[in-house]
């Protein structure tokens, strides 16, 4: 989330890290003033601009049946407990996954419990190149609806900076997309030289 302050040329910008739970809250009562979200977030005072979209990855206990796997499908994993921030509605899967029962606020969290073997999750592929943890496998399944990553702001809030700042991280989109690829970090910092 950001809050961005000042005028052309002094803005400031602090950056923090959110919840997703609080982040709507703060961007209505105007905490933040632009807010990097993933949908789904309720929308109402909203006005959310998508971005880009990241395919997802099944997060599993490091002793799990299918952790050695290249790739897995949902039916590979039916039945299985998930660890989840939302209800069923809000999964990706095509039929609802059952609960494990431990809600969870952010990625930290759902490590912990899938590590604890707990239950499995899903997040989006930029956690297995920026979140690691000994207990948990990371294992791509392409038969998941992509993660959408969004610019959201409130309706309310008018401001040239914000604006700029949206049409800023709209033209850069792809680039930021580009920032959770893994394979793109393998390459090293050609890839990164390529799209600047």
């Amino acid at each position: 989330m950001l809050m961005l302050r000042g005028r052309h040329p002094d803005v400031v910008v602090d950056v923090q890290r959110i919840e997703g739970n609080d982040q709507a809250a703060m961007l209505l009562d105007g905490r933040i003033d632009v807010g990097y979200v993933r949908l789904p977030i309720d929308e109402a005072g909203l006005r959310v601009t998508p971005l880009y979209t990241e395919p997802r990855v099944a997060v599993l206990p490091a002793g799990h049946r299918l952790a050695g796997k290249e790739e897995v499908t949902e039916a590979d994993l039916a039945g299985e407990p998930l660890v989840w921030h939302g209800g069923p509605s809000t999964q990706p899967t095509k039929r609802p996954l059952r609960n494990a029962g431990y809600p969870v606020l952010g990625v930290d969290e759902t490590l912990e419990h899938v590590a604890a073997g707990r239950g499995i999750s899903f997040l989006a592929r930029s956690a297995s190149v920026f979140y690691s943890h000994p207990d948990v496998v990371y294992v791509p399944i392409p038969d998941l609806a992509p993660a959408q990553v969004c610019l959201a702001v409130a309706a309310s809030h008018t401001s040239p900076v914000v604006d700029d700042f949206v049409t800023a991280a709209q033209s850069t989109a792809e680039i930021t997309a580009e920032c959770g690829n893994h394979e793109m970090w393998q390459l090293g910092g050609d890839a990164v030289t390529r799209h600047a």
